[in-house]
C-alpha cells in the first residue's frame, strides 16, 4: 500500500511540473528514459558523460573572486549546461559558488545524478528538507548567506532557460538540485 501511495505522489509530482519519464524537455532535449537504459552501470553511464569546465564567482574574505569549476555531465546536454552556467557568471548578481556537482554515480534509478542529469549548487548552503528533516546540507538562508540560492535569483533563471528546474514541490525542497524535469 505504501508503494502504491508513493507511485501515485510520483505521478502526481510529475504531472505537476509538466513532465513524464518518456518525455524530452523542450530545452535540454534529452529523454530520461533513453539516459536510464544509456546508464545501467558506472561503466557504461561513464561512456555518455563529458567534462564541462566553466567560470564561476566566489568569494576570498568578502571580495568576489574569479574560479573555474569543472564538471561532468551527460554529453547530449553538456553545451547546455556549460551555457547556463556562463549565464550565471556573467549576470548582474555574480552569485558566489564555491561546490557544485553533476554526474553522481549512486547505484539506482532514483537520482538523475547517476545519468548526469542534475546539478547541485553550494550543497551545504542549500540545503534538501523533507518535512522539517534536513537530509542533506546544513541550512538554506538565502538574503544572509551568500551562497543561498534566492528564489528570484539569476540561478534559477539561467538553469530554467535550459529546461532544468530546481527541486522544491510539497514537504520536500531541495534547494540545491537542479535537474531535467525537476525531480
Amino acid at each position: 500500500m505504501k508503494k502504491l501511495g508513493f507511485i501515485v505522489t510520483l505521478l502526481l509530482i510529475c504531472t505537476f511540473v509538466g513532465f513524464s519519464t518518456n518525455s524530452t524537455t523542450s530545452s535540454a532535449k534529452v529523454s530520461i528514459s533513453k539516459a536510464r537504459k544509456q546508464c545501467s552501470s558506472y561503466k557504461k553511464a561513464r561512456k555518455h558523460m563529458k567534462k564541462i569546465t566553466f567560470k564561476v564567482w566566489d568569494l576570498k574574505g568578502s571580495k568576489k573572486v574569479t574560479r573555474t569549476k569543472s564538471i561532468y555531465i551527460h554529453k547530449s546536454i553538456a553545451s547546455k549546461v556549460k551555457k547556463a552556467f556562463n549565464k550565471i557568471y556573467h549576470g548582474k548578481e555574480k552569485f558566489p559558488i564555491h561546490d557544485v556537482g553533476g554526474f553522481d554515480w549512486r547505484g539506482s534509478n532514483k537520482s538523475l545524478h547517476s545519468f548526469g542529469l542534475a546539478v547541485d549548487i553550494n550543497a551545504n548552503e542549500n540545503y534538501m528538507v523533507d518535512h522539517g528533516k534536513v537530509l542533506a546540507g546544513s541550512f538554506w538562508k538565502p538574503g544572509k548567506n551568500p551562497y543561498s540560492i534566492k528564489k528570484n535569483s539569476d540561478v534559477k533563471k539561467y538553469m530554467k532557460t535550459i529546461g532544468f528546474k530546481q527541486c522544491i514541490w510539497g514537504s520536500r525542497k531541495d534547494y540545491m538540485h537542479f535537474s531535467v524535469g525537476g525531480y
